[in-house]
């Protein structure tokens, strides 16, 4: 994803001025970030912030109209709507990352080969929309056990090093949340960013549990999304 400023189409209508359903912003200092996860871009509105919180309702109604003119030039606005607001996690306290990595049982290494498979279909080559409608065909809240959760997380730190898979977040977030979700668990994929210089972070959590990331390095991090 690019880390630019862009500007589009007039504004719409009063009657139907929000933000489109795949925009997920946060509010960093002064600034306002946002992801756009069809366009595969995050965006920078430097110095919006304040504006922001009184000008735009927690489910992307857009009530300023200077702002609507901002946000229609930077082709945020469209039918539907979008989330001004993330929605709510505890920040992380604790992290799997921190627990003795468990060893794989054979159904964990059957689900391993299962993930190999969804990397290379579901993955590469594929934009941010359609690996996130991917990876919650099963919804955020089936049946889980946090322990089960732990386990799985730190079995796969032992056993990634030996996977063909990239360091990049992206990927490894992906690839966890395919490994619990074969193993019948499940966990919320959160997205966060940093600015000057700008950042942008995956990872996942359970509760207060970051299972594949340390608890002290996510404070850098604004959540933006959390799928």
């Amino acid at each position: 994803m690019a880390w630019r400023r862009r500007f589009g189409p007039a504004p719409p209508s009063p009657m139907s001025i929000s933000l489109r359903p795949d925009i997920h912003a946060a509010l960093v200092d002064d600034d306002v970030v946002v992801l756009d996860v069809d366009g595969d871009d995050y965006l920078c509105l430097p110095g919006l912030a304040a504006i922001w919180r009184g000008g735009v309702t927690a489910d992307g109604v857009i009530q300023d109209t200077d702002l609507a003119v901002r946000l229609s030039e930077a082709g945020l606005i469209g039918p539907g709507r979008g989330r001004s607001q993330t929605r709510s996690l505890p920040p992380a306290a604790q992290s799997a990352c921190d627990q003795p990595r468990e060893p794989l049982a054979w159904r964990d290494i059957v689900a391993l080969t299962g993930v190999l498979w969804d990397v290379a279909f579901h993955y590469r080559g594929r934009s941010m929309a359609q690996i996130l409608r991917f990876a919650r065909r099963r919804p955020c809240g089936a049946p889980t056990s946090r322990a089960e959760v732990v386990r799985l997380s730190t079995a796969f730190e032992r056993a990634v090093v030996w996977l063909p898979l990239p360091a990049k977040c992206l990927v490894r977030s992906f690839a966890l949340l395919r490994f619990l979700q074969r193993r019948g668990q499940d966990a919320h994929w959160c997205f966060g960013v940093r600015t000057w210089p700008f950042s942008a972070h995956c990872w996942l959590q359970f509760d207060e549990v970051a299972l594949d990331d340390h608890a002290d390095q996510l404070r850098a991090y604004t959540p933006i999304h959390v799928a």
